[in-house]
């Protein structure tokens, strides 16, 4: 019976290699030619089909591993990019400053200092803050005055301090609102700064302004990067920009292939509302401060669960700054920015300029030139491209097409009638 069965299923599978438009595999089951012809065939047969397995496999690879590219164009006279975010941050107070992080009082086990609880830290960050008001007195963007205080909101903690911030996307999408297109002729911002009726002195050396891209935030990384006011004088920024532009179909490839994350794809019970490297490598901090010491510092953000640490807890994770703040788990664990510029600032030493009062400091942002090149990232192989490719492999090495998949069923299930 096992015979029978075996028989019958071989001449079914003749009668289709027989009839199906593969090209050569007629010749293996030919009765007319020799067994050393069949050979013959069979080997330039098996030759064909690696080539065209191999052809395919190289294809299908290159679309899921290397599916993303990126090149220069300098189209610029079609583009928008957005002005950079500027940010003013106060790092620290004079009690702060003077009574917890003066050394060598930070590294010892003073007794007042061990009693002090996370409540009082949280007040104490909560003096940092700076009334809008009180700190910026003028804007000009291109010539033109605006309300400075409507577009600098406050950034959530960041581990630098209390910042204040305008054209960000951590302010919302609609927030990024100063652009450089054709239309503007120049991309030029003025910020006069006042210091109000707090101690000068201190918040001279306190505050630092920051000049980033629209995706980026002020962290202890890039703190060193920041600009301190001069008072009575003017501090001119010149800077270029690059911007980074996706093509459709990029946010369809899977993110571990594009290398790369999108601002709306946020990682999974993210503390900010977007992504971006920097906010990856601050909920990595906070994790970490949680796993080392079991709480976060005052100076970052606690996400919902977690509690603020007081001062003997605050020596822990100055311990362990270096595990918590590793650059090297960063690199593993966060991913860039699939958006966003580049910057390449220029800065002026202080100069005077014509002041209404000692206490006023003024600095000028400025971009160099408009910008003429940019980054395009774009899909490599769609989809489509990978079936032109396999399909003209199959038709190159095997003379198949689309219609020899359906021959498969006709001449394997329907055309029985012409088994002998």
């Amino acid at each position: 019976m096992m015979w029978k069965a075996f028989v019958w299923c071989w001449k079914v599978i003749k009668q289709y290699l027989s009839n199906c438009n593969i090209h050569g595999v007629r010749y293996l089951v030919d009765d007319q030619i020799s067994y050393p012809e069949r050979l013959f065939w069979l080997i330039s047969c098996i030759l064909c089909w690696y080539g065209c397995v191999k052809m395919i496999t190289d294809v299908v690879m290159n679309y899921i591993e290397y599916p993303v590219a990126v090149t220069v164009e300098s189209m610029y006279t079609d583009w928008e990019t957005p002005f950079p975010a500027i940010v003013f941050c106060i790092s620290t107070t004079k009690t702060l400053k003077n009574k917890y992080f003066k050394r060598p009082q930070f590294g010892n086990s003073n007794s007042d200092l061990l009693q002090t609880t996370s409540e009082e830290l949280l007040s104490l960050y909560d003096e940092m803050r700076y009334k809008c008001p009180d700190l910026l007195a003028e804007c000009t963007w291109n010539g033109k005055k605006f309300n400075c205080c409507s577009e600098f909101q406050e950034l959530r903690k960041t581990g630098v301090g209390y910042c204040l911030a305008m054209n960000t996307y951590h302010l919302g999408n609609e927030k990024v609102r100063y652009f450089v297109n054709r239309t503007v002729n120049y991309g030029d911002l003025i910020i006069d700064v006042h210091l109000g009726s707090k101690p000068k002195d201190f918040v001279l050396s306190a505050l630092t302004v920051h000049v980033l891209n629209n995706l980026k935030l002020p962290t202890l990384s890039n703190a060193e990067k920041g600009i301190q006011m001069a008072m009575g004088k003017m501090k001119r920024i010149e800077f270029s920009i690059y911007d980074t532009f996706n093509t459709p179909g990029v946010e369809n490839v899977a993110i571990k292939h594009r290398h790369c994350r999108f601002r709306h794809e946020k990682l999974e019970n993210s503390i900010f509302d977007i992504y971006s490297s920097d906010t990856c490598y601050l909920q990595m901090i906070t994790e970490r401060m949680v796993k080392f010491c079991g709480c976060v510092s005052f100076y970052y953000f606690a996400p919902k669960g977690t509690r603020v640490c007081n001062w003997t807890e605050m020596l822990c994770i100055n311990g362990n700054m270096t595990e918590i703040s590793s650059a090297e788990l960063w690199d593993q664990m966060c991913l860039p920015s699939c958006e966003g510029t580049v910057l390449t600032t220029n800065r002026w030493d202080a100069h005077e300029y014509d002041a209404p009062k000692r206490s006023y400091s003024r600095f000028h942002f400025t971009l160099l030139s408009h910008p003429y090149l940019r980054h395009r990232r774009y899909v490599v192989n769609e989809l489509l491209d990978v079936v032109v490719s396999v399909g003209s492999a199959v038709g190159l090495f095997m003379g198949a097409s689309i219609l020899s998949i359906f021959e498969i069923p006709y001449w394997l299930f329907i055309r029985r009638d012409k088994i002998r």
